[in-house]
């Protein structure tokens, strides 16, 4: 008896024990899954939530492919793109335009007082081009623009004298009368999503120039500096006659409905340009003051650069032209690069990216009288004797003019696409006549400033003068930004008296 009681009190004691070790560890490790799925499924949540933004993002930045089907679907674009092509190829040889009136026998002083009156020509061409682009045909208007630069080439390559360099000057200049509406005949049907790439694919005709400066590279090695240019004038003068027949005969284009409401032409011209130039400074006043000091800047650089380059340092024509060769090869993905950078980033991010280059090539021409090469001479020699010029390639003013030369075409393109993002579209032609006319007057300064100091000083002085204006540009956007927001840009269009709105 005293057994089984004993057995039945260890089993009642058993049954009010509490839970052994074992099951302890279970409990606790039903608890840490539990957890575990919890953890897990927060993971999943926001792997979805990413997911979903990638896809957004994709959405709203279509393929390569898909943009370039969308620009290209208008066919105009097709036939515009290919003869501005041949336009920029021969272009590159102004270039050479400051060299070649100095073989010419023309002064410093000289040279810079016709670019600067050349230059406000231009500018006020661009004013009233920029009213004229927008009451007339756009389509005619390219044709015209591109028949004065044939005619401005063809007189460059058959006269040498005084009046008839000043008549193709005045050709090249008031060309700029219908340059604005050729513009505009492009830039308002490119989808504003692609607008980046679509601005930017015009600067792939840069790929000619390496054709043009080829063909004169060789020239030079067999005629007079002066008889090779004059060749290539010649050449472009007919190849445009071509492009122009091209641009008249396949482009298509039609006179906008423009209603003046019985006020007179002049009186109209007047009321428009002001009211694009009251949009154009509320919305980018920023971009405007940049404008202003970088148009002058440059207006100096280009002036004196390759002068400088030939005289001071010593480095010949052959060397120059291969200079620019590379410059065409180094900035053609840049600027395609950068059309698609502007369309996906800020354009104060890209401003930043692109103008904080400019200092560094203004310095460098600065020091380069005290160190001209940044190689041995046994190297330099060496690459001479390959081919008259390939020492250049070691100099630091190549440095310097291959660095300027690409990011003033890519900083360009970056304003031109902030105008076409921010700015309605139906008054794309005045909004860029205004624009190129704030361009081209202050650089007007630039050439009869630079002849002086030429002239008068020391040449490298003319550089200081660059590099402290970079500085100030390059500060002004660190700390301003270069555009407004969206909303201030809307603000501003409403209280400049437009109607049409933005698209």
């Amino acid at each position: 008896m005293k057994l089984i009681q004993h057995s039945d009190e260890r089993s009642e004691h058993d049954l009010d024990d509490e839970p052994s070790k074992l099951e302890w560890d279970l409990l606790a490790l039903e608890d840490s899954i539990e957890a575990e799925k919890v953890r897990l499924g927060g993971i999943k949540a926001r792997l979805e939530e990413i997911e979903g933004k990638i896809d957004e993002i994709k959405e709203e930045s279509p393929s390569l492919t898909d943009s370039l089907r969308a620009i290209f679907s208008w066919r105009n674009y097709s036939v515009y793109l290919a003869t501005s092509w041949v336009f920029t190829a021969f272009s590159y040889m102004g270039l050479f335009f400051n060299l070649y009136l100095l073989e010419l026998d023309w002064e410093y002083v000289l040279i810079g007082s016709v670019l600067s009156i050349i230059s406000a020509i231009s500018a006020t061409s661009r004013l009233i081009g920029g009213y004229i682009g927008d009451v007339s045909n756009r389509k005619n208007l390219s044709v015209v623009a591109m028949f004065m630069m044939a005619v401005y080439n063809l007189i460059m390559g058959i006269f040498v004298e005084f009046t008839w360099i000043i008549i193709a000057l005045l050709f090249f200049s008031t060309m700029d009368v219908f340059k604005g509406g050729s513009t505009a005949f492009i830039m308002d049907n490119i989808p504003k999503e692609h607008s980046g790439l679509g601005i930017s694919l015009f600067t792939a005709g840069r790929v000619l120039g390496i054709v043009t400066l080829g063909a004169f590279i060789i020239l030079t090695q067999n005629l007079e500096f002066k008889q090779s240019l004059r060749l290539m004038f010649l050449t472009g003068g007919l190849f445009l006659v071509g492009t122009t027949i091209v641009r008249a005969v396949f482009l298509e284009g039609k006179t906008p409905e423009i209603k003046r409401e019985g006020v007179s032409l002049v009186r109209s011209f007047i009321q428009e340009n002001k009211r694009a130039a009251n949009l154009l400074f509320k919305a980018v006043p920023g971009m405007i003051a940049i404008v202003i000091l970088d148009s002058l800047s440059d207006s100096l650089f280009k002036f004196g650069a390759y002068i400088y380059i030939y005289e001071e340092i010593g480095i010949e024509i052959p060397g120059l032209i291969l200079m620019s060769i590379v410059t065409i090869i180094v900035s053609v993905p840049l600027m395609l690069g950068t059309g698609r950078m502007s369309d996906r980033r800020g354009e104060k991010k890209t401003a930043l990216i692109v103008y904080s280059i400019m200092p560094i090539c203004a310095l460098l021409l600065v020091i380069a009288p005290i160190v001209p090469y940044w190689a041995p001479a046994s190297l330099i020699n060496q690459a001479d004797s390959l081919f008259s010029g390939f020492g250049a390639f070691f100099s630091i003013p190549f440095l310097a003019l291959v660095l300027k030369s690409v990011n003033d075409a890519v900083w360009y393109l970056l304003l031109l696409t902030i105008i076409q993002k921010n700015l309605p579209r139906q008054d794309t032609s005045k909004i860029l006549s205004v624009f190129w006319f704030i361009v081209f007057l202050f650089a007007s300064i630039g050439p009869s400033l630079g002849g002086f100091v030429f002239e008068y000083f020391y040449q490298g002085h003319l550089f200081i003068v660059v590099l402290l204006l970079n500085l100030i540009i390059l500060g002004w956007i660190a700390r301003q930004g270069i555009v407004k927001t969206s909303e201030e840009i809307e603000s501003a269009h409403s209280h400049s008296g437009g109607e049409d709105g933005f698209e």
